[in-house]
């Protein structure tokens, strides 16, 4: 992509899946960011799934928002241990 670089005007992202490791191989191959942060991966395994299926089926709003708050934490977590120093 260096022969590009002179005459683009549009910077190169990435698309991550929240795997640290693939952005970090996006950027060994001239990624300069992360365009996009797909998080619905992250949901995919264990109890997080479980919590997952509850928000989807949830009949109420007071049911979507307990199954919400079980995937919240998830959700901060790995978001912090993938993209803050540690």
């Amino acid at each position: 992509m260096k022969w590009a670089d002179e005459f683009r005007t549009l910077g190169v992202r990435t698309i991550t899946l929240i795997r640290l490791e693939q952005v970090a191989n996006a950027v060994a191959f001239g990624a300069e960011g992360i365009g996009l942060c797909r998080t619905e991966h992250m949901f995919f395994e264990g109890d997080r799934i479980d919590a997952m299926r509850e928000m989807i089926l949830a009949g109420t709003k007071d049911e979507r928002a307990r199954a919400l708050a079980k995937l919240l934490p998830y959700q901060r977590g790995d978001f912090i241990w993938h993209f803050l120093p540690h």
